[in-house]
């Protein structure tokens, strides 16, 4: 049940982040969108209409069985040489190969590379965070919007609402300190609010303003999220008015050619 102060921030069209406490450990082949809809009733949210829904990439690995164990990695040449460079696990380095199509940066300080989906992070994401066992790593989930759409069919299954799904992971970014959430999986709704074109409280024509709403939301679930202990792999951002639910979403448009970069030949 809705307590007075939080029927009021609906009345007054107020966003509601809310954290699904109380999902279990995810294992591989858990119904993880089930379990979504169970906890989100559980803790008397629900599941409504036009909710976004924020999924950690973590629990979607996890899901989907996207686990390895560096024992049972055999390192290739490059993957040894590249070890000697950067100083990690000639097993580690291989797994980061295995799921990248091109190596930005090898050195002690970091291995940046190029993801198949596109994206260029740390370690072609692979982590070991919240993986039990030494060995044990998760990789990205290998089409991270098909796992979105996954996630999105089967809850609208289950509840018959109109919803989207972001699946999130955790990137440093160029020029700033620290990493956030951004948006690596989408189904349901679109990545971007347009402004380009329209005009500003002066008249003025907006010509860049093309805001990144996905990787917004991320970043806002993790605020109840978090990264540790919290234990809350999943939340729902709702009463977000500027979204515009799209069947055809997908998350490669939130990174677009490599001309169109405003940062192209910086670093």
């Amino acid at each position: 049940m809705y307590t007075h102060a939080a029927v009021q921030l609906l009345m007054h069209g107020a966003v509601q982040i809310l954290p699904l406490s109380g999902l279990p450990l995810i294992k591989p082949g858990d119904d993880l969108p089930r379990l979504i809809v169970e906890t989100a009733g559980k803790a008397g949210w629900g599941i409504q209409e036009k909710d976004v829904i924020v999924v950690g990439q973590k629990a979607v690995s996890k899901a989907e069985g996207r686990l390895v164990n560096l024992g049972s990695v055999r390192p290739s040449k490059r993957a040894l040489g590249i070890a000697r460079k950067t100083g990690r696990k000639p097993e580690f380095v291989q797994i980061v190969l295995n799921d990248s199509k091109k190596v930005v940066r090898a050195d002690k300080m970091a291995l940046i590379v190029t993801t198949k989906h596109g994206w260029t992070c740390l370690n072609a994401g692979v982590d070991k965070s919240n993986v039990k066992g030494d060995q044990n790593y998760a990789l990205l989930p290998t089409n991270p919007d098909a796992s979105a759409r996954k996630i999105r069919n089967r809850i609208r299954r289950l509840t018959g609402k109109e919803i989207g799904v972001i699946v999130t992971d955790t990137h440093s970014r160029p020029f700033r300190l620290g990493q956030v959430e951004e948006t690596i999986g989408i189904a349901g709704l679109k990545p971007h609010v347009d402004y380009r074109g329209q005009r500003d409280l002066f008249g003025y024509q907006l010509r860049f303003k093309n805001v990144a709403l996905a990787d917004e939301v991320a970043g806002a679930a993790e605020l109840v999220m978090g990264q540790g202990r919290e234990a809350i792999p999943a939340a729902i951002v709702r009463g977000l008015k500027r979204v515009r639910f799209h069947d055809k979403a997908r998350s490669s448009d939130l990174t677009g050619p490599a001309r169109d970069d405003l940062f192209k030949g910086t670093l």
